[in-house]
């Protein structure tokens, strides 16, 4: 029990490993490659892997592995002689590589397109696939000087087109350029050996015999060691060559081992029936024409049979073009669909930005405004303080002013009222004791100016802007007018004045008529609101 409860963990343990391996990218890596070395063996089984394999790359989104896949399986068709099979792959490839930068791929895909419509007599579609894939070819050797094998393939292409036209010159100058791109790059590549054979081949049609003997005599050595897949291509040349030199006996025998690598390497298919047609007319050289004539039905066999395949396949290829454009018209409408709501979001998306920009800059200008409104409030608040403060400190100074002008005024109405005191007791004194009179008299006189200074700088105190401004204005005033115009200031009446000044009234009034003339005010103008305004 124990030995078989081992075993059978093991067992289960290797499927489940087995099982594991089978999803894996390396399996279907492998099995892919597995299927491409062994398709001209085993094309259809060959076929069923690579399906396998390329519907495992498609899910995995490996673009590279399902174009490997999706152009081997159009060879496999081609080899097959399922020819709107083969376009339907490519056609496939294409789409998917349309709007990559996988230039390898873009060349190998034209130039297949280019060699199936050539099977259809479409030049024009030909060319244009095989001047697509030249291009793509030129972008990745300018990236890679390494890597010719696109460049040289696209050269071999077009000599062969020139070469079917009968433009030998034209078609040997591409093919000059496919070796002298190998030599130069140190490549041996097989594109080298088959620019040789098409190299051997135009030489025989420009009548070089020994040049061109000499060349494919020289492939044929490098194919046989190589086993190559040009052996057919060779055989039929170095046969086209012996025909030339009438040496029948050899082109029969390079003919026939051409027609037997087509049969053996299933491939090359296309070439039946000129090989047949070349041998039946060099049986009939033999005088054998039962041979000849047999493979002259041979040869119309095989040319009935491919057009018969041709016309079928003609028609399956339009069908299937016609149904694989439909596809690829719903895909680019779901593709314009896409990108349509893609386009609405953008714009959406765009709005939304410049809304929410806006509402942010409004935002922001909101509380800008709100910032300097509040300063400006503020600047405001401050100023009418200020100026309230100014005003409360103006009519603080101009109420001590006024107080002040009172209190002087006061003093000199009392210095007034003491002078009338001091001239009736010194007119008494004069009668009663005339000796006394005269002293006091002269006492009282010097005190009187005296009581003048103090009362001057009092008033200098209070209105210390008056003689600047007095100064200002009337510069040539004098003291004694200066004392007058202060009077006036403090609303003194004339025999106040005089009282003060000690003149008599008839002098306050010459002094005020010299003042108004000095400082030329008219006969209307008053003297007392002009000194106030000062």
């Amino acid at each position: 029990m124990f030995i078989f409860c081992l075993a059978y963990s093991n067992c289960y343990s290797q499927k489940k490993e087995s099982k594991k391996n089978i999803d894996s990218t390396t399996y279907y890596t492998k099995t892919s490659k597995t299927a491409i070395r062994e398709r001209s063996l085993f094309p259809e089984k060959s076929y069923d892997r690579l399906t396998k394999c390329y519907s495992y790359f498609s899910k995995k989104k490996d673009l590279d592995k399902t174009l490997l896949c999706l152009v081997n399986l159009s060879d496999i068709q081609k080899e097959l002689g399922k020819l709107s099979l083969s376009f339907e792959h490519l056609w496939q490839a294409q789409y998917l590589v349309k709007e990559t930068d996988n230039y390898s791929y873009k060349a190998i895909i034209n130039r297949k397109l280019s060699y199936l419509y050539d099977n259809f007599n479409k030049d024009k579609e030909s060319l244009f696939h095989l001047q697509q894939a030249l291009n793509y070819s030129k972008k990745i050797t300018s990236k890679n000087n390494q890597d010719s094998h696109q460049l040289n393939a696209n050269y071999l292409n077009l000599a062969a087109r020139e070469r079917q036209s009968g433009n030998y010159d034209e078609a040997l100058k591409y093919i000059d350029s496919c070796i002298f791109t190998d030599k130069m790059i140190k490549n041996t590549s097989y594109s080298l050996l088959a620019a040789q054979v098409e190299r051997g081949f135009l030489l025989m049609k420009l009548e070089k015999t020994t040049e061109a003997a000499q060349l494919l005599n020289q492939v044929k050595k490098k194919s046989l060691e190589n086993n190559s897949k040009f052996k057919t291509r060779i055989y039929y040349s170095l046969g086209e060559l012996k025909t030339n030199t009438k040496e029948y006996d050899s082109a029969i025998y390079y003919f026939e081992n051409s027609l037997k690598n087509i049969k053996t390497s299933n491939a090359n298919k296309s070439m039946s029936p000129y090989i047949l047609n070349k041998l039946s007319n060099l049986y009939y050289l033999k005088n054998k024409p039962k041979k000849a004539y047999k493979l002259i039905i041979a040869e119309n066999r095989i040319k009935d049979s491919l057009s018969e395949i041709k016309n079928r396949v003609y028609n399956e290829l339009f069908e299937i073009k016609n149904t694989y454009l439909e596809s690829i018209r719903k895909k680019d409408s779901l593709l314009e669909q896409k990108n349509n709501i893609i386009e609405k979001n953008e714009q959406t998306q765009f709005w939304l930005k410049i809304i929410i920009f806006l509402v942010i800059l409004l935002a922001v200008g909101m509380i800008l405004m709100s910032r300097m409104r509040l300063k400006l409030k503020k600047t405001l608040l401050d100023k009418t303080e200020t100026e309230l403060q100014s005003k409360i400190q103006k009519e603080r100074s101009k109420a001590k002013i006024e107080l002040k002008s009172k209190e002087l005024t006061a003093y000199a109405l009392q210095l007034i009222d003491k002078d009338s005191a001091i001239d009736e007791l010194l007119k008494v004194l004069k009668e009663k004791s005339p000796s006394s009179y005269k002293s006091l008299n002269n006492k009282y006189k010097k005190g009187a100016e005296d009581l003048w200074d103090e009362f001057n700088l009092r008033f200098t105190e209070v209105n210390s802007d008056f003689y600047n401004r007095l100064k200002e204005k009337h510069p040539n005033c004098t003291p004694t007018e200066q004392k007058h115009l202060a009077l006036i200031k403090l609303k003194f009446s004339t025999k106040e004045m005089a009282r003060i000044l000690n003149i008599e009234p008839h002098s306050v009034h010459i002094s005020r008529s010299r003042i108004r003339k000095k400082i030329g005010l008219e006969r209307a103008d008053s003297l007392e609101d002009y000194v106030a305004n000062l």
